[in-house]
């Protein structure tokens, strides 16, 4: 598999990467970048028409910055799964998670479909490293950061380095810099298109915010619904709180994330509340 810093090698019959490159791309390059004709009474040779051509060529394909290879991962709901790149770059997906990597001729990217995934990033300053997920754009050189696309807002969070942030459509100088323990919200319309207004930046916690990679469900004084939701992202099945009552309780503790069934049964132990299987998967939480 090739780094993410080199061309893969050259193919059947030693064509070189960089000629296939322009012929796959020559016609579209031509048509934006046409060579001028050569003026009366001047003449060129075979070898400089072609060198001019291919110049113009490689200038063209340097600012089209086409996709040469892509990959596609992704996780089921309840597994995490740690990916690394031909570049030496290191992907944690998150349950529930999918995304796509496209290698680019001076960028990588990544396509955040749904879900949450870290990025350490291993430097490389003429390629920077970036992320699209809804609305939120992010672009990195070297890093540790990770991106959680939720329903309505995607947030940005940094562990370490400096990462730039910024809605798609905003403007340039909307874009926000971020540093280790910085967390950015970027907000995303109804339908899932650009957001409305420039992302919303605060601080966090870094230790409890990388506790999902090591597939830990940390809660300090949490509602009950808001675990609820947490823990419902690990299994499959529906959870349904019975009573705001219930849903307020608030819950204290780190648990597994890959054993959310033994969780459950253990919040009859530290709340004041019934736990109630129904026969396909789903749980009922009542007061008791």
């Amino acid at each position: 598999m090739p780094t993410g810093d080199e061309w893969p090698a050259a193919g059947v019959g030693g064509t070189p990467p960089v000629e296939r490159a322009l012929d796959d791309h020559r016609a579209a390059l031509q048509a934006h970048f046409p060579i001028p004709p050569a003026r009366a009474g001047r003449k060129r040779t075979a070898g400089q028409a072609g060198g001019a051509l291919a110049v113009a060529l490689l200038a063209g394909l340097w600012w089209a910055d086409p996709a040469w290879r892509s990959e596609t991962h992704a996780t089921r709901v309840g597994q995490r799964e740690v990916v690394r790149l031909a570049d030496g770059s290191e992907l944690t997906l998150d349950t529930a998670t999918r995304l796509t990597v496209a290698w680019h001729l001076r960028t990588r990217r990544v396509g955040l479909e749904q879900g949450r995934a870290q990025f350490s990033v291993s430097p490389s300053a003429w390629r920077p490293f970036e992320v699209a997920a809804g609305s939120a754009r992010v672009r990195v050189v070297g890093t540790r950061f990770d991106v959680w696309r939720k329903p309505g807002i995607t947030e940005v969070s940094v562990y370490e380095g400096r990462v730039a942030v910024w809605r798609d459509g905003g403007a340039d100088d909307a874009r926000i810099l971020l540093q280790a323990g910085q967390r950015a919200g970027v907000p995303a319309d109804a339908g899932g298109g650009a957001g409305q207004g420039g992302p919303s930046v605060g601080g966090f916690d870094t230790e409890r915010g990388a506790a999902w990679q090591k597939g830990e469900l940390v809660f300090q004084n949490t509602p009950l619904r808001e675990a609820a939701a947490e823990i419902q992202r690990y299994r499959g099945q529906a959870i349904r709180i019975h009573g705001q009552h219930v849903a307020a309780l608030q819950v204290s503790g780190v648990f597994a994330s890959d054993n959310t069934e033994q969780l459950l049964d253990l919040l009859p132990g530290i709340l004041p509340v019934a736990v109630e299987r129904k026969a396909d998967g789903s749980v009922d939480i009542l007061a008791r």
